[in-house]
């Protein structure tokens, strides 16, 4: 009785799981000035630029950010600002776990268009909350692609799914 009970929580769990992203509706946006397209949840919109200078205070934020009306959840994309041969993606991802490491981080190798790429998942601490952070890291044209969905402990099981999907959707455009 009890491994059936098991059984049956881990499926509903599982059923959750998927519900949760169907429901998620998703919508591929154009990024021309980036020569790159992703799907993004419907509820994330272009950010403006006074949120984004809150939300990431350096000069040297992500060049396209999409996020809720709070600022709770956010997709930041970053194209072409950096060399990153192909060959040297791993180490990349190396030194980011390693730059990471008091966040205790994990890496998973993944094809996005055809592209080799880290996805990187960590949890950090805001002021007021913990934030999940997924980060894909690729290169194309030997420049480094940084895409990064970050969420609010609050919305974990809103976003984290819809999240991964989103990153792994990217696609070049040229």
């Amino acid at each position: 009785m009890d491994l059936f009970r098991k059984v049956l929580t881990a499926s509903f769990v599982m059923m959750v799981a998927i519900s949760a992203h169907a429901e998620m509706k998703m919508q591929r946006q154009n990024i021309p000035q980036l020569n790159l397209s992703i799907e993004i949840p419907q509820t994330l919109t272009p950010m403006s630029d006074d949120m984004a200078k809150i939300k990431y205070p350096s000069e040297n934020r992500p060049q396209v950010i999409y996020g809720d009306e709070r600022g709770k959840a956010s997709l930041g994309i970053s194209a072409g600002r950096h060399a990153l041969p192909a060959s040297q993606i791993d180490m990349a991802k190396e030194a980011t776990v390693k730059m990471l490491a008091n966040f205790k981080p994990q890496a998973e190798a993944v094809t996005v268009d055809g592209h080799k790429a880290w996805l990187i998942t960590f949890r950090s601490q805001a002021p007021d909350t913990e934030i999940l952070n997924m980060m894909l890291m690729t290169s194309q044209n030997d420049k480094a692609v940084q895409v990064a969905f970050n969420m609010t402990k609050d919305l974990v099981e809103q976003y984290q799914d819809a999240a991964k999907a989103s990153l792994l959707s990217l696609k070049f455009t040229q």
